[in-house]
């Protein structure tokens, strides 16, 4: 099984990394298309992604909330796929 690695970073790297991807901080702390502004949302809540919340996950460009929650279902589908 291939290990998973998470990294914490600084709350403007976190938005580099976010710019890099398309994705900008609304007024409100909303994670938003640089495009389009519309909303980002969560694919296992389906709820718009507030920066303070938010995670990367490791080998993609998927932006969850982070929570118990959204992480378990995370690892579920991960380990289905091992």
């Amino acid at each position: 099984m291939e290990d998973i690695a998470f990294f914490e970073l600084e709350d403007e790297e976190k938005k580099l990394l976010l710019d890099t991807l398309g994705f900008e901080v609304n007024k409100k702390g909303v994670i938003v298309e640089k495009e389009s502004k519309k909303p980002c949302l969560c694919p296992i809540t389906d709820k718009m992604v507030h920066f303070e919340n938010a995670s990367i996950l490791p080998g993609s460009t998927t932006i969850i909330n982070t929570s118990p929650f959204t992480l378990t279902e995370y690892f579920s589908k991960f380990l289905e796929k091992e």
